[in-house]
């Protein structure tokens, strides 16, 4: 059987004292399918198409309101219809994953904050881990690292104009499992980095509005000068 390591460091004193000097090594010689740890299901599938509509009865996740940079869903433009829905179909929720099955980069995302009835569309898979058994956010931080999208790409074949990952290679995907206290730590590291990284730039951003804003004072300020020397 694999074993599978990690080097895992304090997050508090990373966060807190910016010291990466403890760093704590968990072995873990325990992996399971993701089958057997997560339902998993594909994402709504209309055939005659999707015809939005105002007082539609559910929203619709498509691949543009997700940034697969940043692992986040934007939820601010879904586009709201009248589902027709089969036996198979269910809506989201707050921990779920959502997978994109199709093109060169199969994200995973977790969700956190939805509306109500919203359905992912035929692009992705959708994974609900069982809690007993695994944490949503470190499946979910697992399908993102080198080693699953290397699978990913192995399984979904070469040359192929439009990769797809199928369902089986999903469902058969080997997830390491450490202890749940060891989930936990990373599940919340990989959360605090990803808010490092929003601040980041949202400061990358100020600062360039405010470089921008005495540049152009500055040029305003000298042509008015130049005009009045004339």
């Amino acid at each position: 059987m694999q074993v599978f390591v990690y080097c895992i460091h304090n997050y508090s004193s990373v966060v807190k004292k910016k010291d990466c000097s403890r760093i704590n090594i968990v072995i873990s010689n325990t992996a399971m399918q993701l089958k057997q740890i997560a339902e998993i299901w594909s994402g709504y599938l209309n055939r005659a198409g999707i015809r939005p509509s105002e007082a539609g009865t559910h929203y619709l996740v498509q691949a543009r309101d997700l940034d697969s940079h940043e692992l986040v869903l934007h939820c601010e433009n879904l586009v709201r219809f009248d589902a027709v829905l089969s036996p198979s179909d269910q809506v989201l929720a707050p921990g779920d994953i959502l997978f994109m099955a199709r093109g060169s980069r199969n994200s995973a995302i977790l969700l956190q904050n939805l509306p109500e009835n919203v359905l992912a569309a035929a692009c992705f898979f959708v994974i609900r881990v069982n809690p007993k058994k695994a944490l949503p956010g470190f499946v979910c931080w697992y399908l993102n690292q080198c080693e699953a999208q290397h699978y990913f790409r192995q399984q979904s074949g070469s040359g192929v104009h439009m990769p797809v990952v199928r369902r089986a290679v999903l469902e058969t995907v080997e997830v390491p499992l450490p202890p749940m206290d060891t989930q936990r730590k990373i599940a919340e590291l990989v959360t605090l980095r990803s808010r490092e990284e929003e601040l980041l730039r949202s400061l990358e951003k100020k600062r360039g509005e405010l470089i921008s804003a005495v540049c152009m004072q500055a040029a305003l300020l000298a042509a008015r000068g130049g005009a009045e020397t004339e």
